[in-house]
């Protein structure tokens, strides 16, 4: 591919990127787990309690998949590890609409485990393999493909939803396990990585001439910049998923019905994809300090109008919380391909992308623990009263990723230009 002209790369790309949202879309109908939960409790006859384990089994299985995704690509390609992620994402919503009744084991291994594999293993290949193709556009590439991603529940997840009491839950997953698997191998066929030559060609000033990138030198885990951006994902992300995950119960708290409930869901994820294609352009036209700094400034007044709406009752401070903990979380994403790509170069994008979005194990287990401190997860107040105190650290935490992330590109570009002299 590498006499590719730049018309024909830039026809090519946005296909691809068409193609990858669309897939995007499918596979983030794991993340309809709350509009799933309660029918899963009244169709498979399940405990609430036990069912809303299956979430944080999901997201950390998510990141699993998306590191073994990651090493499964370089043995055998793209095309194979959208394979190997069709199957998976199956396994999870099929095998859970044929044998979940009555078994939480069979949900927790199905949904959770082999759905959370599945999305992670597709979600890193489609978005590693994308993203290539705009050097000169990342933050807006990653934007479209996690607008796709984020917004997967309220369009498909909403469907689906309505489409249980006319064919039973059981049939419905086992739909969406075949349609997206078909969907996933269809892309399969077509994504491709791009020529070598891609950056010289679209993003002449980022080319050295040589196509060197001194980032691919660098071991993610060994520099001191990636903790300090970890730190600031894993609490952003605890938040979200702490909102995520509960939002349909949360809302009935304060006082909204039952439907608005199930509504407010959809646009959480609404905002949740939004600020895929927002925070993607604010990255492209400032850099990763002050979309980290906005994104976290959002974290906190989302937790607080949270901790507002649940000591006063008033259920449109809990609407504003919750919407804007879906943009927050979903800003967290974007800001992790960019900041993996720009960082860490391409060589090891697709490695590098999945440690950067590992952060969502450890948001998860935040999550979890924050619950156990402070007496169960049922304890919503406490909960989200720690979640402000947390949000404000982590935007604190961005004033020494500043200044980390400054010398690094410093050096960087050290090593560039020795390299051209």
């Amino acid at each position: 591919m590498s006499d590719l002209t730049i018309g024909q790369i830039k026809s090519k790309r946005v296909l691809y990127l068409i193609l990858s949202t669309l897939t995007l879309l499918f596979l983030g109908l794991i993340y309809a787990f709350s509009m799933f939960a309660a029918p899963m409790c009244s169709s498979f006859g399940l405990e609430k309690g036990a069912v809303a384990l299956t979430f944080n089994i999901m997201m950390i299985t998510f990141c699993i998949g998306a590191v073994i995704g990651s090493q499964i690509e370089k043995k055998i390609g793209v095309k194979g590890t959208l394979l190997v992620a069709a199957v998976l994402f199956f396994i999870g919503f099929a095998g859970t609409g044929i044998f979940g009744n009555g078994s939480i084991v069979v949900v927790y291994l199905c949904y959770g485990t082999f759905g959370g594999l599945g999305v992670g293993v597709g979600y890193n290949s489609v978005v590693a393999t994308t993203n290539v193709w705009f050097p000169d556009k990342v933050g807006f590439s990653s934007g479209v493909l996690m607008m796709g991603f984020g917004l997967g529940s309220l369009i498909l997840g909403t469907l689906s939803v309505n489409l249980i009491p006319l064919f039973g839950l059981g049939t419905v997953f086992t739909a969406i396990g075949v349609i997206t698997a078909v969907i996933v191998i269809a892309l399969a066929l077509f994504l491709q990585r791009p020529p070598a030559n891609i950056v010289e060609l679209l993003a002449p000033e980022k080319a050295t001439g040589d196509s060197y990138d001194p980032g691919d030198e660098d071991s993610a885990l060994k520099t001191g910049t990636f903790y300090v951006y970890w730190t600031w994902a894993i609490i952003v992300i605890a938040i979200g998923l702490a909102t995520i995950g509960n939002c349909a119960s949360d809302a009935q708290i304060v006082g909204l019905d039952a439907g608005f409930a199930t509504l407010l869901v959809g646009l959480v994820s609404t905002c949740n994809g939004l600020a895929r294609v927002v925070i993607g352009l604010i990255y492209d036209k400032t850099n990763v300090k002050i979309t980290m700094l906005i994104d976290g400034l959002i974290a906190v007044a989302a937790t607080a109008c949270i901790v507002s709406a649940f000591m006063t009752g008033i259920s449109a401070l809990y609407i504003i919380g919750a919407l804007c903990c879906g943009f927050c979380y979903g800003g967290v994403p974007v800001v992790a391909s960019a900041f993996a790509r720009q960082r860490f170069g391409s060589k090891n994008y697709p490695l590098n992308l999945s440690l950067a979005n590992f952060a969502i194990t450890f948001g998860s287990i935040l999550n979890i623990v924050v619950g156990i401190a402070v007496g169960g997860a049922a304890n919503r107040l406490p909960i989200f009263i720690v979640m402000t105190v947390l949000s404000v650290i982590a935007t604190i935490t961005v004033l020494p990723f500043s200044r980390k992330w400054d010398k690094d590109m410093k050096m960087l570009e050290n090593r560039r230009a020795a390299r051209r002299g």
